[in-house]
Order: C-alpha cells, then structure tokens, then sequence
C-alpha cells in the first residue's frame, strides 16, 4: 500500500495531531500521539493503556504525557505502519512484524514460524535480533525502534479432532500472512488467508477446518463456539514493535531520548511478562481447568506434538528458515546467526 493510497481524512487527522504534539514540546516536556496495537487485546488494557497514559508521565515526573488510540480506532490496518512512522503521519506506533514483511523480508527474522516453542525463547530470539533490526529500521527506513511486543502463541483452533501432527494433511488452515502460510504448507494443510472477524463464518460454512490465531485471542473472540479442538504447536508468537520516525526521535533532547529509550525498556518487559501469564491461563481457559484466568472458560479438548513429532518439527522449520534466507540474502543470514542464531543453537546456510 503506497502511502498516498491511505484514506485522506485519516491521514490529514493522525498528520495535525502529530504536528500540535511537536509544536508543544519545550525543553522540560513533551506530548506523544500514539498509536497502540488493538484495543480488543487484553495486553492493551492490562500493559499499553495505563503505561501511556500512567506510567510513563508518572515515571518523567510529568515530563511525557501521550494520548493513546487503538489501531482499529485509528483507521489504519497495519502493513503501513513502517511508512506512516517514517512520514510522520504516525507520530509513535505499534506494528506487527509480520504485517510489514512486505517492506523488507529482514523483519521476518525475529519470528521465524516453528523456531520458539515458547514464549522464553521466543524472547531470547527477540532480545538477540533486536540490534539488528534496530541498525536496519533507522537505517533503510527512516524509523527508530523502541520495543518489542509479543502476543500468545499462535496455534491451531479446529472444528474437527486433532490429535497428531498427520491429523493437520489436507485441512483448509486460516493465516494471517507468508510466515505461516508456509509453516502450514509445509506440514501437509492448505492455508487460506483469511480476515480475523471471517474467522466464525467460514468455519461454520466449511470454508476453513481450523484457524490459526493467537491462544489469548481465540478465546476473546469466542472461537470455542465454533472449533472444539486446540492443536498447541506455536507457529509463532506474532512478534511486534513499537517505534517512532527517525526525524522526529531525533528532534527530542539528548534528556528525553534517555528517558523515551529507559521507559520502552520498562514497556517491554511489561508486555513480555504480561503475555507470558496470558499465555497460560488462555490454554486454562479454553480447556476449561481450573487456572483459568483473564478470559473465558470453555470446554476444548488440546493436544500438543509428541517428542517424536517435535524431532519431524526441526527439520520442517529449518527448511522454511533457509528459505526465508535465500528470500533475504547472505547479509541477513550472517547477522541473523550471529544473534538470534547463536541465542538458540541454530545455523542457516549461506544463500
């Protein structure tokens, strides 16, 4: 999506909002327009609100006030994020990685599909790549990178038993973009790119056989009415990020960047730590035991990859890493192993 493509009202809104905001800043105080991941996420109620609009003018002495907006109350979908924050039209913003892969194949590289079968190390992934894509976003795309943002596991919500991994050959799979696709392709199932609200449809019409989202969103959106079955082999963690033009970041004094930097710190290990929780109590509550916290309690049945599945598992995500690789080219693959790589024991070959 070109820019310019963007709805105008939208653009011209986020663009005066933004432009008011710098002309506020004074050596002592700063206000921030923020755009947040989406308001219906129970880490956006529980982490982004009240760090935005709490924690962070607390924590400045009152220095940094911010006004927060959902992405879906902003208007905007998400795959343009990286070029709304470089053109200031996006003041700072919370994108999904995988939603702007289109913009560069190296953001893929800190969630590759298959490669965290938990949240831990799915954040030893993030931790070490972040550098690396920190140097590529200012570099090549005007954007300074501030967190990064987990969600929970992205599994398998299924209308029909799944029991083993085989039990997935020949399903109609929802994905929400090229990583999975490929994961699900890979293990034998047709993936269907499919909008998160078709989701309830297209099960019950038999368009799809499962879907695959996060553990938390699942159950948020009521998808135990229609899928008895949870498949719990993470595809990914839908890794995301908050971030800010590189022209406006560099505008703020030397003070405040320290103080911006040192708060997304705090951020961050706030939704990490959060969607860790989340994460277990969401498997609690669509199974219906009793840990079951934060959301709904439902009554799926789940089952999760044997030992023997998981050594099958390796192979078939060392395979797409390399072709995620060859998409990316011999600068990626160096640096993505010599820190992600190295953080879990993993080598890609030199495309």
């Amino acid at each position: 999506m070109k820019l310019y493509s963007l709805p105008r009202m939208i653009l011209a809104a986020l663009g005066c909002a933004i432009g008011a905001s710098a002309l506020a800043d004074d050596a002592s105080s700063v206000h921030f327009n923020v755009v947040g991941g989406g308001s219906h996420n129970y880490t956006f109620r529980a982490v982004e609100r009240p760090f935005w609009t709490e924690t962070l003018p607390a924590n400045s002495g009152g220095s940094v006030t911010a006004r927060l907006m959902g992405l879906s109350e902003s208007g905007l979908k998400g795959p343009e994020m990286v070029r709304l924050l470089r053109a200031g039209a996006v003041e700072i913003g919370m994108g999904v990685f995988a939603f702007v892969a289109g913009d560069d194949a190296a953001f893929e590289g800190i969630d590759l599909p298959g490669m965290a079968a938990d949240i831990a190390t799915s954040r030893q992934i993030a931790d070490a790549y972040k550098p690396v894509l920190e140097a590529r976003m200012a570099e090549r795309h005007g954007v300074k990178l501030l967190a990064t943002v987990p969600y929970t596991a992205q599994v398998f919500f299924c209308r029909d038993a799944v029991n083993r991994l085989d039990d997935l050959k020949g399903r109609k799979v929802r994905v929400r973009g090229r990583n999975m696709a490929d994961m699900v392709s890979a293990l034998g199932a047709s993936p269907v790119t499919l909008a998160f609200a078709e989701v309830v449809t297209a099960m019950q019409t038999g368009v799809i056989d499962c879907a695959v989202t996060g553990m938390g969103s699942g159950n948020a959106a009521k998808w135990y009415d229609v899928a008895a079955y949870v498949y719990d082999l993470p595809v990914d963690w839908s890794i995301g990020f908050y971030a800010m033009g590189l022209q406006r970041w560099q505008q703020l004094s030397p003070d405040m960047q320290r103080l911006l930097q040192a708060q997304a710190h705090v951020l961050e290990d706030a939704l990490w730590t959060e969607t860790a929780r989340e994460n277990r109590y969401a498997l609690a509550c669509n199974t219906g035991v009793s840990d079951c916290q934060i959301h709904h309690p439902a009554a799926m049945q789940a089952s999760a990859p044997t030992e023997d599945e998981r050594a099958r598992l390796r192979e078939v995500v060392l395979r797409i890493a390399n072709d995620w690789g060859e998409r990316c080219g011999a600068d990626c693959v160096q640096k993505w192993n010599a820190t992600a790589g190295k953080a879990v024991g993993v080598a890609l070959k030199d495309p």
